[in-house]
């Protein structure tokens, strides 16, 4: 069987909340815009059919997709993500009936996650399967209602939650695995509103074709994500700070188990794909941008700043105020204080001497 599928991102929504005249999934998460963190969880997933539904601001994200093989579906008008799904199967068929469906909003997806909702998904007979997980807190998240027997039933959003459903862990991550060719007739009645699935503002979610496929006894399903994994979601700059602090702990954690020292990791920021070799220190104030290379036995910081570009090898001592972009310095290079080094090539050894500038600068 075809272990491949396509993915579907909601990505036109308008994304006010984060008051900001670039568009929301254009903001960065640790050097990388949120929509390239979502793309690169999703292939990782597996997928190798792309298609990201765009509408607020559609020419500016699209131009961050152009020279990719990513296609492009158009929201004109914005109502709803179940509006907006199939906007996506009507303008960009799939070219898998398997479709993962995702919002464009959350780059903190675990492929290995979402890999196992298409399983899941695939190993059962549902035609739409919504990833779920257990969580300490569940107010203010859908609900996950089952049978006695641990049968999915239904989705209840928060406001509709009474004293019955309180004590329910389970809620909807908002991810969904769905057979397009069973599912896309009856989004298409919903959306036209034939099934009743739109509010009054004439906007269909697709919590509400949950409801309209179990109606029209279409198997649907909910998949246990493993433990508490939650996808952090970015609405506004204090969920853009949140999920950037988790995603630099993980970071961080990953280089101390590797034999780096980071002596103080509250006050040190290290962007992704960032390599640092064992034996290497880095003293507080120090932040290290997306992409830079050091290698072993190096000293960092404390108070430098190395931007991309930048790569340091082995025994390289960079200390206070010393700032590096897009240059290379060779092993045994000082530069101990008060430097820039811009588009630089520094020979092995060499010492860079306080209030030294090399630049390529015209003016």
């Amino acid at each position: 069987m075809d272990q491949k599928f396509s993915a579907i991102i909601l990505a036109a929504g308008r994304g006010t909340r984060m008051k900001s005249s670039l568009p929301k999934l254009l903001h960065k998460v640790l050097g990388v815009t949120v929509l390239d963190r979502v793309i690169c969880s999703v292939r990782d997933a597996g997928a190798d059919d792309l298609i990201v539904v765009l509408g607020h601001d559609a020419k500016t994200v699209s131009g961050q997709l152009a020279d990719t093989d990513i296609r492009v579906a158009m929201q004109t008008e914005q109502l709803g993500t179940a509006h907006a799904l199939l906007a996506a199967l009507d303008q960009q068929p799939p070219q898998h009936d398997d479709v993962l469906v995702v919002n464009g909003d959350l780059p903190d997806l675990d492929p290995d996650q979402l890999g196992s909702l298409m399983q899941s998904h695939r190993a059962s007979d549902a035609e739409l399967t919504v990833s779920s997980c257990n969580v300490d807190h569940p107010t203010g998240m859908g609900r996950i209602v089952r049978s006695t027997e641990g049968t999915f039933e239904r989705i209840v959003e928060q406001q509709d939650v009474d004293s019955s459903l309180e004590a329910i862990c389970e809620v909807n991550l908002g991810i969904y695995s769905v057979g397009v060719s069973r599912v896309q007739p009856k989004l298409q009645e919903m959306v036209d509103g034939d099934l009743g699935g739109a509010d009054s503002t004439n906007e269909s979610y697709l919590t509400d074709l949950v409801e309209v496929l179990i109606e029209g006894g279409i198997p649907v399903a909910a998949c246990p994500s493993k433990g508490q994994q939650q996808f952090l979601q970015v609405n506004d700059r204090l969920g853009l700070a949140r999920v950037s602090r988790v995603l630099q702990d993980r970071i961080q954690t990953r280089l101390l188990t590797e034999g780096v020292t980071i002596v103080d990791p509250v006050t040190t920021w290290i962007e992704f794909d960032v390599e640092i070799g064992t034996d290497t220190v880095i003293h507080p104030q120090t932040v290290i941008r997306r992409g830079v290379k050091i290698g072993s036995h190096c000293e960092i910081g404390p108070f430098a700043h190395l931007r991309e570009g930048t790569v340091i090898e082995d025994d390289v001592k960079v200390g206070d105020f010393v700032e590096i972009k897009d240059s290379t310095l060779e092993q045994g290079v000082r530069a101990k204080h008060l430097a820039y080094l811009g588009n630089a090539s520094v020979g092995r050894k060499a010492n860079i001497g306080a209030g030294a500038v090399v630049a390529n600068y015209d003016g």
